[in-house]
This record gives structure tokens, C-alpha cells and sequence, in this order.
């Protein structure tokens, strides 16, 4: 089975899409207006969560089509991904920290506070353009635009 690379630019665009937006968003605001404003918390939340499903969506697409494992959940689509060598040892926590934060928005396993989605919307964006860039090897001739990767 080969990669569809249309259904993973697309996703990739996404995320650059959600990261730059988030990223203008803050550039603009200040950090205790951005808190204050409900609306633009659960803007955030929503950019990083669906931001972080495609990272999912792109982590299981890679796994069960360019490896031939159906993985069961997100974090064992990564773990695939790591065995297979195409993300580093280093970045799979923190790729497995983004998932769990996604699963905390969306199931409601414990509340996450404001200060932790603005801290997480300033803080970590970079780790959005790492994991494109990990699997960017996979994408020979992209013309996505979007931050050089660093060999």
C-alpha cells in the first residue's frame, strides 16, 4: 500500500494553518486579554486540539500505510512510527504529552485550565513543525511551504 500524499499535505497544511493563526493571535493580544476572553481560550483549545488530531491522523495514515500496522490508538501509531525510525526517541514524550492533552480537552478527563492552553499556545507550536518535519522524509519535493527543516 503507498502513502496518499494529497490526504497528507492537506493535514500538514492544516496544522501550519492552525499554528500560524495561534501564533498571530498571540502576536497581537496580550496574555490577560487572551485569558480573560472565553472565546478565544476555547478558539485556542479548538486550534490545538484539531491541530493535534491531524498529527494523529497523519501518525496512523503513516503506520498502517507505509508500515502495514493498524495501530489501536494514537500513542501506538507513534510507537510504530519511532520503531520504524522515522521519529527520534527524543520527541515521541512529547508527542505523546500532545495527545494526552487533546485527550483531556475532549473527553473531559480533567479540566484544563486556561493558563496551561495559552501557556501550551506560546510554548510549544515548534513541536507542531518537528513532527512535519520528521516525517517530511516521506514527502520527497515538498513545496508545502512552511519552516526548513534543520538536518
Amino acid at each position: 500500500m503507498s502513502l496518499d500524499r494529497e490526504r497528507m499535505m492537506a493535514k500538514i497544511s492544516y496544522i501550519r494553518e492552525q499554528t500560524i493563526s495561534i501564533k498571530g493571535l498571540l502576536d497581537s493580544e496580550k496574555k490577560e486579554e487572551v485569558l480573560e476572553d472565553p472565546w478565544l481560550i476555547k478558539g485556542l483549545k479548538y486550534s490545538l486540539q484539531t491541530a493535534i488530531e491531524a498529527i494523529i491522523d497523519l501518525a496512523y495514515h503513516i503506520a498502517a500505510k507505509k508500515f502495514g500496522h493498524a495501530p489501536g490508538d494514537a500513542r501506538e501509531a507513534l510507537r510504530i512510527l519511532l520503531e520504524a525510525g522515522l521519529i527520534t526517541r527524543e520527541n515521541w514524550p512529547v508527542y505523546s504529552a500532545m495527545i494526552g492533552f487533546r485527550n483531556r480537552i475532549v473527553h473531559g478527563y480533567q479540566e484544563v485550565s486556561s493558563e496551561r492552553i495559552y501557556e501550551m499556545a506560546r510554548n510549544e507550536l515548534a513541536d507542531f513543525e518537528k513532527f512535519i518535519c520528521e516525517i517530511k522524509p516521506l514527502l520527497p519535493n515538498d513545496r508545502s511551504g512552511g519552516k526548513p527543516c534543520s538536518s
